[in-house]
């Protein structure tokens, strides 16, 4: 069938991943999202090897996901003399063999280098063509030797949806429901 009421009722569990990832595509982008809830994955350096991610709510191509506690993730110790940066990102896995999909925080280690940091290659993958795995950078971890320098945020954080359709009160015309 090439018609689906995704979220009626069917008789039967049919709702799938990939039906809620089409529909979240469409409605907020192909790209993927972070969204103004909780410390909107804040970053912070526990030590120099040890960040830690705040809560937050994102779309990995569609498919929602969230931290609703602090994660923490390993940085691997820089080298003297060279510069490094490893990102952190959220990892999209599915067995090929059950289906089972998941999120993950995971570290991309950079290639240390003497004179210029370069950020490690984001593996690609568009989940709804079938790739098992996917990732979405969430923050870059410079080092500079051993020493680990700010973290950069690598997403430009959304507020909810209905603060972007809805125009600002008192606009001016007269009305109070924003204009419309």
């Amino acid at each position: 069938m090439t018609i689906e009421l995704v979220d009626g009722k069917a008789g039967v569990a049919h709702i799938s991943s990939e039906d809620k990832a089409i529909i979240h595509q469409a409605k907020f982008s192909k790209s993927d999202v972070v969204f103004d809830w909780g410390d909107a994955f804040k970053c912070t350096m526990g030590s120099a090897n040890k960040a830690t991610i705040g809560t937050g709510c994102a779309s990995i191509q569609g498919l929602d996901w969230h931290i609703t506690a602090a994660e923490s993730v390993t940085i691997s110790n820089g080298s003297q003399g060279m510069k490094r940066n490893d990102i952190i990102c959220a990892h999209y896995h599915r067995d090929s063999s059950t289906g089972v999909e998941k999120v993950e925080l995971v570290v991309l280690k950079g290639t240390p280098n003497a004179t210029a940091a370069a950020d490690p290659t984001i593996p690609s993958g568009k989940i709804l063509s079938g790739a098992v795995d996917a990732y979405m950078p969430l923050w870059r971890i410079p080092l500079d030797g051993i020493t680990v320098g700010t973290p950069v945020r690598l997403f430009t954080q959304r507020g909810a949806l209905w603060d972007s359709v809805t125009l600002p009160f008192g606009n001016g015309n007269g009305n109070s429901n924003g204009g419309i």
